[in-house]
């Protein structure tokens, strides 16, 4: 877990500096934009076909390819927000992982990324799981995956202010982000404004904000 944290880290200050995928507009034209893209089949981040590119060709993901499976996996019609709900492995999977059993949370969880090869908290487990093992990926890319997933995720805002709110697509998803972001702990607050869903973390007099995008009307 430290390793990750350490590389996401590092590709994070790396990441900010470019500023790729900076959102000044106004999250409901996020999107609207990232629906328009991710439905297009003539675009190469059309979602079907970054299913097949994932599947077929994992080491060449991209972080644009992670942020549109990412964010446009919420337009796709067998889309179900919750992982409990949409994996039937999902139980076992926890158990595994909190008895420490990473050969039964890899098989299952490799089944889950299957489904949804951007379930953060699967993917997570199974990169860490990976990693600890000391068995060198080169079949799936976890670990890589992984890192250009958190990079697509940050690059939509600080979390800072509400304004400049990480923008997630699973309620569960800002456990593990506040995490990596070394926000453990802390208070939170379910906050709407203007028709826009907000987590918000409080510790020790800081913030830390996430919105729901699935939930932008």
């Amino acid at each position: 877990m430290k390793q990750i944290l350490k590389l996401t880290f590092y590709s994070l200050v790396l990441f900010f500096s470019f500023n790729l995928y900076a959102q000044k507009a106004d999250s409901i034209d996020f999107k609207l934009q990232v629906e328009r893209v991710s439905k297009d089949s003539t675009s190469s981040f059309f979602y079907h076909k970054l299913q097949e590119k994932i599947k077929n060709k994992p080491g060449e993901i991209s972080v644009e390819d992670s942020f549109y499976l990412y964010y446009g996996q919420i337009f796709q019609d067998n889309h179900k927000p919750l992982s409990f709900v949409a994996n039937p492995e999902r139980l076992d999977f926890d158990r595994a992982i909190m008895n420490g059993n990473c050969k039964k949370a890899v098989e299952l969880g490799e089944k889950i990324l299957n489904r949804n090869p951007v379930d953060l908290t699967v993917l997570l487990h199974v990169s860490n799981c990976i990693t600890r093992s000391g068995y060198v990926d080169t079949t799936h890319y976890y670990e890589q995956r992984l890192n250009n997933l958190l990079d697509a995720i940050f690059s939509t805002g600080d979390g800072n202010t509400m304004s400049s709110a990480i923008k997630i697509v699973n309620m569960e998803d800002d456990y593990v982000l506040k995490g990596v972001l070394g926000f453990f702990g802390g208070n939170e607050q379910l906050s709407f404004d203007n028709n826009h869903a907000y987590s918000v973390w409080s510790k020790g007099g800081h913030k830390l904000y996430f919105e729901d995008v699935m939930n932008i009307k």
